[in-house]
């Protein structure tokens, strides 16, 4: 019988092992493509991680601050918001699958990608994902339709190979952030013989990757890019990597190239550049804010508890005060989700639920900027700073923080950055 068992664990450990030596290969194609893929993919890790953590490397992640205050967030969802929920069942299930979330980012940090080997593996398999999806943008703004027949959205706003999905830009947005994240493991970027080369590629990736979230006709996304990039170019200059007269110059460059392109596409251009300062301007009576009026309501039926975690919708669609002419305007969209994590939070978790899960963010943040801060390497602070701005930027307009689909990129984005962390102070000891 002990010899039975221990066959078995022996199996369990080497089919363990085999997914973690070819899972970085598989991981952009299983997070990003298929929402069903992605959440089954997220739970499998999940539950093999906590064997793994059991059997070999025990616990200690577990004490992290910013991961035990996910498990406070978690338990206030199980127990006070889910009492309180207009649906208890429903908000309890939510909220108990919530932590697959934060574990998959562990697992990847401490098992998936916790070596240098993984990691590159990762990093071709995400590059390759990655230009794909550009290609694949570029070819449906060019030709109508992408190269599976997948149709615009709108004739301004594309949806590239995730055929009636007008997200591409807010992944690229992300997406694109990954690979900068390598340069922090690689001794000061290795740019001392090297520095001028790097500059350029920068600049030129940059503003080609720009202009392919300015075609997708996706403002926020768009804005987001533009803030990234501002900080990276901070980091830039702070680390001495690129003195100002020349970030000027070649940032003059750049945005010459984009006016230029942009007046070769006028309709591109209004939805990306004129309409944002429009909906800016009228935000009270844009379909952002009417939408995050909406939001605002559900969250003042129960300002402190929430109504209860994924159920906005319900809560929405039950004060029945939005006429049809609103409806119309917006289409569906007023009652789907609020379209901001902050305003997600406050709707469904409360402002007790919104202080616990941001103050998991705070110490999220504190915990990575530290490690570079101490060393004054900003340059590698400015990219881990852009991860964590671009997932839980409060004031952003997004699609529902908690769906599968970018909840995936979202913790995939913080367990690379986890496991970029990790190396990288083990190389330091």
């Amino acid at each position: 019988m002990g010899n039975s068992i221990t066959k078995n664990n022996k199996r369990t450990e080497i089919l363990i092992d085999q997914i973690k030596k070819y899972l970085p290969y598989l991981l952009p194609l299983l997070l990003i493509f298929s929402r069903a893929l992605a959440d089954f993919t997220i739970v499998i890790i999940s539950i093999l991680f906590l064997y793994y953590s059991n059997k070999k490397i025990g616990w200690e992640w577990v004490k992290q601050k910013w991961f035990l205050f996910a498990l406070f967030f978690s338990i206030y969802c199980l127990t006070i918001n889910s009492y309180n929920s207009i649906n208890s069942f429903e908000t309890f299930a939510y909220s108990f699958f919530f932590l697959r979330w934060p574990i998959f980012s562990m697992a990847l940090a401490y098992w998936i990608l916790s070596d240098i080997e993984s990691l590159k593996k990762f990093l071709i398999a995400l590059t390759i994902t990655i230009l794909f999806i550009i290609f694949d943008t570029w070819w449906q703004f060019l030709f109508e339709q992408d190269i599976f027949g997948f149709e615009k959205y709108a004739p301004n706003r594309l949806t590239g190979p995730f055929k009636e999905n007008p997200h591409v830009g807010a992944w690229l947005a992300k997406l694109i952030l990954l690979p900068p994240l390598f340069l922090i493991i690689y001794d000061r970027y290795k740019l001392q013989n090297n520095q001028n080369y790097f500059i350029y590629v920068f600049f030129i990736i940059s503003t080609f990757l720009f202009l392919t979230v300015f075609i997708t006709g996706e403002r926020m996304a768009l804005l987001i890019t533009l803030a990234c990039m501002c900080i990276l170019f901070i980091g830039l200059i702070m680390d001495k990597i690129i003195p100002i007269s020349k970030l000027l110059l070649l940032s003059l460059i750049s945005i010459i190239t984009i006016l230029i392109f942009a007046n070769f596409f006028p309709e591109t251009t209004h939805r990306a550049y004129f309409s944002t300062i429009e909906k800016i301007t009228n935000f009270r009576t844009s379909d952002y804010g009417l939408v995050w009026q909406s939001a605002y309501d559900v969250w003042m039926e129960s300002p402190l508890l929430g109504v209860g975690l994924h159920k906005y919708r319900e809560a929405c669609n039950n004060l029945g005060i939005y006429a049809p002419s609103v409806l119309g305007l917006l289409g569906t969209g007023v009652c789907t989700h609020p379209h901001n994590i902050s305003l997600q939070l406050l709707s469904e978790t409360g402002l007790f639920g919104f202080i616990l899960f941001y103050l998991m963010v705070f110490f999220l943040t504190i915990s990575s900027l530290k490690i570079y801060f101490n060393k004054n390497l900003w340059f590698s602070f400015a990219i881990v700073l852009n991860i964590i701005f671009t997932c839980f930027l409060p004031i952003a307009s997004s699609t529902s923080f908690f769906s599968n689909k970018y909840g995936a990129i979202v913790w995939l984005l913080i367990g690379v950055m986890l496991a970029v962390n990790k190396l990288f102070q083990r190389k330091l000891i």
